[in-house]
This record gives structure tokens, sequence and C-alpha cells, in this order.
């Protein structure tokens, strides 16, 4: 393995619903040929389920199959990148045609270990091509979900480590759900665990659906037209963000870029419908008071005596 301290830079971020996640970012050189050897993997590592880190695909897209859905499975793995071992990374590239040194000298150049010995390493959090190493690594598992799904009518999503499996029926059996996280924890070689608390099962209601993955929510009638918006808790979050920014006075470049990509992503999410009013009037509301310190800065506003 790479002398950790000169590699990378490992800091922490809040971790919800508590505690801290760990985040090792490769420095220059190392980055690049990491962007480079992901790269290489890229078109090995699409599947006809995931919907992370492939153009065109979405927290959307990974949604909207389940529009019509009756019943909702959803569940993630724990700790997902850092129980992505060496061992494994190195054996998906041999399995994609690299011979074993060269993977093995990828794998090492691609994993993260605190030790600094190479049996310890693992994909880290914040290697640009940890997704798509990611992505690679799950590509017989999403194979296999999706045959177990097409063979029983059920439509099945992945982004990230996060799954949905959706029936029109009205329920999907208890069996069929232990079966589907055996698939991925089994295909994992028993690295990945699924713990109760990273599973969750939902029916449609008599009159009505609401369904949420990945922070989007599918609600409407059990019977009539759908939609897919923004979960409360997301929502509050950004309301959050634009408040505080009003409160702190902080009209930066920086804190405009940070909140319009917030809306952007509403509005990507919404396509072309109103967003909602909680976070779109605060937005309008910063948006406006931003317009007019910038000008007043400049001296263009002629303010009324």
């Amino acid at each position: 393995m790479l002398e950790t301290k000169k590699a990378y830079h490992v800091w922490f971020i809040p971790k919800k619903p508590a505690g801290k996640r760990q985040i090792q970012a490769a420095r220059w050189p190392l980055n690049e040929i990491q962007v480079r050897i992901a790269g290489k993997i890229y078109p090995y590592s699409i599947s006809e389920i995931s919907h992370s880190f492939v153009p065109g695909r979405s927290h959307r897209t990974a949604v909207f199959p389940h529009l019509r859905a009756n019943a909702f499975f959803t569940f993630d793995i724990k700790d997902a990148f850092p129980s992505t071992r060496k061992k494994q990374v190195a054996a998906n590239f041999r399995w994609i045609g690299f011979k074993k040194a060269v993977a093995d000298l990828m794998a090492d150049l691609i994993c993260y270990s605190p030790t600094e010995k190479s049996e310890d390493g693992f994909l880290p959090q914040g290697y640009a091509s940890s997704p798509t190493v990611f992505n690679l690594i799950l590509n017989t598992t999403d194979r296999v979900l999706f045959g177990f799904s097409q063979k029983r009518g059920y439509q099945v999503t992945r982004y990230v480590d996060n799954f949905a499996i959706s029936a029109t029926q009205k329920t999907i059996p208890e069996e069929e759900r232990k079966l589907a996280i055996k698939i991925v924890k089994s295909l994992s070689l028993g690295n990945f665990k699924i713990p109760e608390e990273k599973t969750s099962y939902r029916e449609a209601g008599e009159k009505e659906v609401h369904f949420e993955f990945l922070g989007l929510v599918i609600e409407g009638p059990r019977d009539g037209e759908r939609k897919i918006g923004v979960a409360d808790e997301k929502l509050a979050d950004y309301r959050w963000v634009i408040q505080e920014a009003l409160d702190k006075e902080d009209f930066s470049e920086g804190k405009f870029r940070e909140i319009r990509g917030k809306i952007n992503y509403l509005k990507s999410i919404y396509q072309g419908r109103a967003l909602p009013n909680q976070v779109a009037e605060l937005y309008n509301q910063y948006r406006l008071l931003r317009e007019i310190i910038n000008t007043t800065k400049r001296g263009q506003l002629s303010l009324p005596i």
C-alpha cells in the first residue's frame, strides 16, 4: 500500500442519525490515477438496475420504475464501502480480464488501508474511483436480482448501496424479501451486512399510496395518478440551509451556488411542476435580497428617500 499520510487526506463528516463517517480522499497524482482506472472499468460496471454514477440516470430514474407499486421493499448495505475489501476488488478486476499482478496493483491504488497493509485495504468513501468500482463489485448481484425480479413480475432498482423492489400485487411475501437480501449477502462472500434496521417494507393503503426511497416519495391515490416528490425531511433540510443563510446574511457566491444547486435538484425531481411552497418562497426571498444587496454595492440601485 502507499504511505497513507502522503497519499491521502482524511476527515470526518456527520452521519445520520448519529455519529461520524470517515472520508478518505486521495491527493495528486494518486487521484488522477484512480480516475483513469475508473474510466477503464466503467464499461463493465453498468447494469440494468444501477442508477448511481451512470449518465442519464439519477435518484428520480431509480424511483420512477416503482410508480405503480402497491408493495414496496427497500434495504441498504451497512457501511457498504468500508465493507468492500481489497480482495473483492482485485477478484473483480481479474474477472473482467486483468492479469493477477495488474489486478492486485490496481486494487492497491484504489483501496485505502489505515494500517498501510495491503490485506487491510478497503474501498474508501472519498475516492473518485470508488462509486464506479462499487458498481462493478455489485454487477453480478444486480444481474441476479434483475432475474429474480423479472421472474416474479417485480421492479428492482439500486442507487449505490440502496435497493428497492416493488410489486403491483398487494404484497411481496416475506420469504421472497429474505431471499433478495440473501442474494446480496451471499454474493459478497459474507462481507456485506443488511441488519433489520436497514430494511423497510410497506404496502399501499386502501385509498392512498406513500412510499419513500432515496429521500423521494411516491404518493397519490391508489387507483389514480401518482407523483414523485421530495420527502418532508429533505425539504426541511433545504429550508434550514436557506433560512440559516438569511439569518447570517450570507449572500456570498459560494452559498448562493450551494442553495441554487439544491433548487436545481428539486426542479429535476418535480420536472415542470411547482416546487413546494415552504422552499420556493424562502428561496425567492433569499434571491431577491441577494440581488438588492449586490446591486446596492455596485451603486446601481436608487432607493426613494
